[in-house]
């Protein structure tokens, strides 16, 4: 890397104004305050006090989920929760004044703050009046929020308001109707979800939108399974009713009316077993395009399937014993890739990767990895993965093996890879962004590498025993806090081609976050702001804690 002096990064023209958003005070008493941008030591903007961020958890939480930027997704950063949505915004759970008031605080792209949803505590001990879940949009466009005691609210993150309301919520079903939170699915125009009575809705996003049955037909003494699935944009959902060991699989539609039951015949279908509850694999998933489904039959054994959901290629029973040796059916980490679905299968901790998409005449399972055989039926493989990210159109893969973590790179259609790093000490670890593919760290003893984002490519590799924090991307340069020994370290900004700008060394920085156009704010001691020809010491107060919440950054 070309290396020159963080001063270097202060010596081009200033930036225009956006804001910067910070969390400051105790940790049960924060005070939430913005300041401007292009003068971060202008009075404070104060939109709350007396705040307690909270964990938070949304429905259809996947294992593959929480390392795709390209979605919604829930993080843990510097010990806050948070859901990170693409293009640069976040939100977080809060109550203030000791449960007098519990509700949600958007930070949008440009990093002004706003409350989007706010409701006081219930009942004498001044309870949590929200389910303890949410939907987000993968889009990150609207939210969706079950109360505790029923009722069910749409919450815009777009920065607009409902003109019904003047706010950026309504109420789409009023607190006395039961609205089942894990069964809560927002898209780009409608959210979905079920009530206690078994019966499916779905409801327009948009103002004025009411709640509309898609339910089945009743079937005498059947139940509904509260997991749904969803196309990326909400436009198609697949749901399971049915009597017991004789359930069958429904597809509903954002246009069409209620759902029909889908061609395979009724058995003990899985449901996709979504985190926290579930282990995240998931045992039932749909393309983002809404054409194609993954599904598990255990009415014998866990036996593998791909549906059309346009009816018009045949079913691909992908474990049968033709496929498969038999009792071959566990398998983890499913992803579509379009409408190719990528999965690990064997048996447990030992697998290979697989490719299957459906055909014309028959279907087609292909093995990538060939540990155990590439020939037809396939037995278990070696290999025992724990997490998968895709990076560029590659997957990256984090197995464990005798010596510990490893990192497979594997081409999904063309099976070309293998392992690239061994000893790790934690799956690779993406950055966010506030413009473009966040990069990712990767743990090791042996030292700490940083890979670009859309490619993969390694870009520096620290020392053993020198980490670096999970990337912040900004416009112009990215960042990373290089923590040496005992809390010191420096600040390192980058460029894809390599140049790097080092700050002083310097004790426990808490923080490095990128702003979308171009600024950085570090807190530490003191709180600075740096941008291209900007250098500036915050003014801040004493705090025992306090974290930047917009931008990019841990």
């Amino acid at each position: 890397m070309f290396v020159r002096s963080v001063a270097s990064f202060c010596l081009a023209v200033p930036v225009v104004a956006q804001t910067i958003t910070l969390a400051e005070g105790s940790p049960t008493s924060l005070q939430i305050l913005s300041v401007p941008e292009s003068n971060p030591n202008a009075p404070d903007a104060v939109l709350l006090q007396a705040v307690e961020l909270l964990p938070i958890e949304i429905t259809a939480r996947t294992l593959a989920q929480e390392v795709d930027v390209t979605r919604s997704r829930r993080i843990v950063r510097n010990g806050l929760e948070r859901i990170e949505l693409p293009g640069g915004g976040r939100l977080f759970r809060y109550r203030r004044s000791g449960g007098l008031f519990w509700g949600f605080l958007h930070i949008a792209a440009d990093g002004a703050p706003r409350v989007v949803l706010e409701r006081p505590g219930t009942g004498a001990q001044l309870l949590d009046p929200f389910a303890d879940r949410i939907a987000v949009a993968p889009n990150g466009q609207h939210a969706a929020i079950a109360g505790q005691n029923g009722g069910l609210f749409v919450v815009r993150l777009d920065g607009g308001v409902f003109a019904s309301t003047g706010r950026p919520d309504r109420q789409a079903v009023s607190g006395g109707g039961d609205v089942g939170a894990p069964s809560v699915l927002v898209g780009d125009a409608v959210v979905w979800f079920q009530d206690n009575s078994n019966h499916v809705f779905r409801c327009d996003l948009a103002d004025g939108g009411v709640p509309v049955s898609v339910s089945p037909p009743p079937v005498p003494n059947a139940d509904l399974k509260e997991e749904m699935v969803a196309a990326r944009d909400g436009s198609r959902v697949v749901f399971l009713y049915g009597p017991q060991q004789q359930v069958r699989l429904y597809l509903a539609t954002s246009t069409g009316g209620a759902a029909i039951a889908l061609p395979p015949l009724p058995s003990k279908y899985e449901e996709p077993g979504y985190l926290p509850e579930g282990p995240g694999e998931p045992a039932m998933l749909m393309n983002d395009a809404g054409t194609r489904l993954f599904f598990v039959d255990a009415d014998v054994r866990d036996e593998l399937a791909l549906l059309d959901l346009d009816g018009v290629l045949p079913t691909l029973r992908m474990t049968e014993s033709t496929i498969f040796q038999p009792y071959i059916g566990t398998h983890i980490l499913p992803r579509f890739l379009a409408d190719k679905l990528v999965v690990a299968v064997g048996d447990p901790a030992a697998m290979d990767w697989f490719r299957a998409e459906l055909a014309p005449a028959a279907g087609t399972v292909v093995n990538l990895t060939g540990t155990g055989s590439v020939q037809q039926p396939f037995p278990s493989g070696t290999i025992d993965p724990r997490q998968s990210g895709k990076v560029g159109a590659r997957m990256w893969i984090t197995e464990q093996q005798a010596g510990g973590l490893a990192l497979r790179d594997l081409d999904p259609l063309t099976g070309a890879g293998g392992i690239v790093q061994q000893g790790l000490l934690a799956p690779p670890i993406p950055g966010s962004s506030a413009v473009g593919v966040p990069d990712l760290v990767v743990p090791s003893p042996s030292g700490d590498s940083l890979h670009l984002g859309g490619s993969g490519l390694l870009l520096a590799a620290t020392p053993a025993g020198i980490e670096l924090t999970p990337p912040a991307h900004g416009p112009l340069f990215a960042s990373t806090w290089v923590h040496l020994a005992s809390n010191f370290g420096f600040a390192a900004f980058y460029q894809a081609n390599g140049t790097l700008l080092t700050g002083p060394l310097e004790f426990d920085l808490q923080q490095l976050v990128a702003t979308p156009i171009g600024g950085f704010v570090a807190i530490g001691s003191p709180v600075r702001y740096l941008a291209p020809g900007i250098l500036v010491v915050l003014n801040r107060p004493v705090a025992s804690m306090r974290r930047c919440l917009s931008g990019a950054g841990a």
